[in-house]
């Protein structure tokens, strides 16, 4: 299974998008901000069915409480 760095960018964009909880911030416009150094990751070409892993180091640069409830793929 080979995946593309254009589908894993759309995955985190979607992920960024809405699964970032911003129910907890203040109303003086206080926001978490989910900040990664690596954006996209090249998969080198890989068995069907093995399981391929990244990991995406996320901090949060903003003035709220980020809440990542989980990430799905598929």
């Amino acid at each position: 299974m080979k995946f593309k760095s254009s589908y894993l960018m759309a995955v985190c964009l979607i992920f960024l998008t809405f699964f970032i909880d911003h129910a907890g911030a203040e109303e003086s416009k206080a926001l978490p901000r989910a900040m990664t150094e690596q954006t996209s990751v090249e998969f080198p070409p890989a068995i069907a069915g093995s399981d391929v892993t990244h990991v995406f180091k996320i901090q949060n640069k903003g003035n709220a409480s980020l809440n990542i409830p989980g990430i799905y793929t598929e």
